[in-house]
């Protein structure tokens, strides 16, 4: 703590009297935080954080349908399983219409969006250009001087921080420390030397020349305004401060630590005569011959850690002589997790058997369905793989927002995940919170794979296997313990030497931890394909198109009798009766699709003969439905699908929770009024049906506002979906239906019209 507050005085100091340009931003925070909080948009500790994006469809066409090449271009063909459009190619052609996603857009925030110590404790080092001790100087000056500035006005620098916290001084401390920590463990140093490196920092800021006038300003602005501009502050203080300063570092840190031990003021304390000085010099009962009582034999040596590691490999400037190594070296805080996936990817299958074919998405938090009845085994089976999903994730999850292939919406890995997260994040998707965990999967897999790559090119090995996400065990991965596996083999290729009168040296044999880090972890291990990743399909999240397509070419299908459907609508009152019904007729398609069957044979016929479900079944149901044969399977779905949507509304809850806001425009009072008239005239019932069934099936995809722009007409929109049916509704949906609503009011009109059914039956 006394060490925080020097470093914070002595930044005061340096900023107070420094007359350099690149100390402004710095000032501003310490000083004139309300400044920086006002018309900044991008500051030095601004870090990659998320922003929203939708779901690319050539991603996904990657990852469940077709097999790449590791040239990345198509080897094969297939069909979407969300849209059914081809996708793919033969011998590196891709189909037409098949482009590889090019999404890559800025997914950063402005202001400090670290979060908590803990969770920087897991993150990785910056993509930013700069090797990691810069990068760690340059957030530590940063949060100095928002310490200051937190002492002065905490509301302005509080609401910089995000999320935002209580106690903004603490909160600041705290990463002052961990700063701290982490440069200590790069630098491989004592704590002492590693302040001592940021003084020799500070007094190199200090006496940083003035520039001619608006050299650097040309390039950045006191206020860091743009995420460009703070990217050249931060090259121009790294290259003309910091990366100087730690040239022959080791040098100057002895030159320093022998100017303290000659410094009266200093070296009259007691403890600083143990640390610098010799003690028996000043010890008179200690042996004089002896080698054991000298300040040489107790000094402190330098740390051996992996950030240490990958310092070392930077001063060297080794990255061509040991290429993988770096590489590894660069990843090892995300490689260490990749060991989970076995265990990720198994929470996944339990998972996806319990909840596959659903009619409901569970709504509940992880802890609330643990506690749910199993047995024993399997819950502490359960409870110890959804830790280490969580605590993976936590890990990951800012790496995952800025990196990951697939790109998650907004918001989704702003706040770590704990029990009483919503159980759909555990879902493996592909929409929704359930993409969190088709991402996490996705992304581990792609840091193997990556490697692995690495490891083929550099030892030209063409021996190389897939493994599917089924058949990954342990030994398939790559897979160590840090202190059991990693820092041995480092230690064991470190050597130490001294010289007279010096300083003991440690050198690292780079080559050999390369061979050992490959042979020992990396070489031998297969691909993991994509395919076969688990994914949940709720019943609502099937491809109808092509279920009814199927339907179709096994058995004739035709529309529902007025009489039969009001006699269903009669039976069918209550909310969980239709659910009922629904899921019957759902399970009945899926069926006829796969099979088909007579036409003319009764529905409830069907269902507890061929498919022996009579027990299973709601007896009211069955008799609903005691009309209705299987060529109107269709046709029923249509109608109970709508009446559900109705029962919903009547509930007070909303029919289209999952259908984008881009179609949920309110109708004005002079649209409400326009639509009463053509409600009056028209086919009500067919027009709740079908205008249902289009929002349904073309504006819940994932990419339906692309696909159907909410500007477009509805009529226009709706007429080649009926023209396609050769439906009724359609010459009279032309000639009256107004032209002025549009496809973004498509929830609100089919509201309207199902409150006038309501209020006009």
């Amino acid at each position: 703590q006394g060490a925080l507050l020097e470093m914070a005085v002595h930044v005061a100091a340096v900023l107070l009297c420094g007359h350099s340009p690149v100390l402004q931003p710095l000032r501003n925070l310490a000083f004139q935080p309300h400044s920086m909080q006002v018309r900044a948009r991008a500051h030095p500790w601004f870090l990659p954080v998320s922003a929203g994006s939708s779901f690319p469809t050539a991603m996904l066409q990657l990852m469940f349908s077709c097999c790449f090449s590791q040239c990345g271009l198509p080897m094969e063909t297939s069909r979407c399983p969300d849209c059914n459009v081809p996708i793919g190619g033969t011998d590196h052609k891709p189909v037409q219409g098949f482009h590889q996603s090019r999404i890559r857009e800025d997914r950063t925030q402005t202001g400090h969006v670290l979060g908590d110590v803990e969770h920087r404790r897991t993150l990785g080092m910056s993509d930013r250009g700069v090797s990691p001790v810069v990068f760690v100087l340059l957030r530590l000056l940063t949060h100095l001087s928002m310490l200051l500035g937190a002492s002065r006005d905490p509301q302005s620098l509080g609401r910089m921080i995000k999320p935002a916290v209580e106690d903004v001084v603490s909160f600041l401390q705290q990463h002052v420390q961990e700063d701290l920590a982490h440069l200590t463990r790069i630098l491989g140093k004592s704590v002492d030397d590693t302040i001592n490196i940021v003084h020799l920092v500070l007094s190199s800021l200090l006496q940083a020349p003035q520039q001619q006038p608006g050299q650097w300003l040309v390039q950045f602005d006191e206020f860091l305004s743009t995420k460009g501009k703070r990217n050249k502050w931060e090259e121009i203080v790294a290259d003309t401060i910091i990366v100087p300063e730690l040239e022959d570092l080791d040098k100057k840190l002895l030159k320093l630590n022998r100017q303290i031990q000659e410094d009266e003021r200093i070296s009259s304390n007691p403890i600083v005569k143990l640390v610098y000085g010799d003690p028996a010099a000043f010890l008179s009962q200690l042996p004089g011959d002896s080698h054991v009582h000298h300040s040489r034999m107790w000094s402190c040596r330098r740390r051996v850690s992996v950030e240490n590691l990958g310092h070392v490999v930077q001063q060297k400037n080794a990255k061509d002589t040991v290429p993988l190594l770096c590489k590894f070296l660069q990843k090892e805080n995300e490689l260490r997790l990749v060991k989970f996936l076995p265990e990720i990817l198994a929470l996944q299958r339990d998972l996806v058997r319990q909840f596959q074919n659903t009619a409901e998405i569970k709504h509940c938090s992880i802890r609330e369905f643990l506690r749910e009845p199993h047995s024993d085994v399997m819950r502490d089976l359960l409870e110890r793989r959804v830790n280490v999903f969580l605590s993976v994730w936590n890990k990951l999850r800012s790496s995952l927002d800025t990196n990951g292939e697939i790109k998650l919406p907004r918001g989704y890995c702003d706040a770590e995940l704990s029990l009483e997260s919503r159980l759909e994040v555990l879902l493996p998707r592909r929409q929704g919170l359930g993409l969190c965990s088709t991402a996490l999967a996705s992304y581990l897999i792609g840091l193997h794979n990556d490697l692995v790559h690495s490891v083929h090119r550099h030892t030209k090995d063409d021996d190389r296997y897939l493994v599917s996400p089924s058949e990954v065990a342990d030994l398939h991965l790559i897979s160590y313990e840090v202190e059991r596996d990693l820092i041995p083999l480092i230690l064991s290729n470190c050597q130490y030497s001294m010289e007279k009168g010096g300083e003991t040296l440690q050198d690292f044999d780079l080559e050999r931890i390369q061979q050992q880090v490959i042979s020992k972890f990396l070489q031998g291990k297969p691909l993991i394909t994509l395919t076969g990743i688990p994914t949940l399909v709720h019943r609502h999240d099937r491809n109808y198109e092509q279920l009814f397509s199927d339907v179709r070419n096994k058995l004739e299908q035709s529309a529902l009798p007025s009489s039969v459907m009001n006699m269903i609508s009669g039976e069918l009152q209550s909310y969980s009766d239709v659910c009922d019904a629904l899921s019957l007729s759902e399970i009945t398609l899926g069926f006829l699709a796969m099979a088909g069957e007579n036409a003319d044979m009764l529905l409830t016929e069907y269902i507890e003969q061929v498919l022996q479900m009579g027990d299973q079944t709601n007896p009211h149901v069955l008799q609903a439905l005691r009309r209705c044969q299987l060529r109107h399977s269709m046709a029923l779905w249509q109608l109970l699908c709508a009446h559900k949507s109705e029962q919903l509304l009547r509930l007070g809850r909303d029919p289209f929770a999952d259908v984008s806001p881009d179609y949920k425009e309110e109708l004005t009072p002079e649209l409400a009024k326009l639509l009463h008239t053509f409600l009056v005239h028209c086919r009500l019932e067919t027009f709740l049906q079908e205008l249902h069934e289009m929002i349904i099936l073309k504006l819940r995809r994932a990419q339906a506002v692309q696909e159907f722009k909410p500007t477009w007409s509805l009529k226009e929109s709706l007429l080649p979906y009926l023209d396609d049916k050769d439906s009724e509704l359609a010459l009279e949906l032309e000639d009256t239906f107004p032209d002025e609503i549009l496809l973004s009011h498509a929830a609100g009109t089919w509201k309207a019209a199902a409150a006038f059914k309501r209020e006009h039956r």
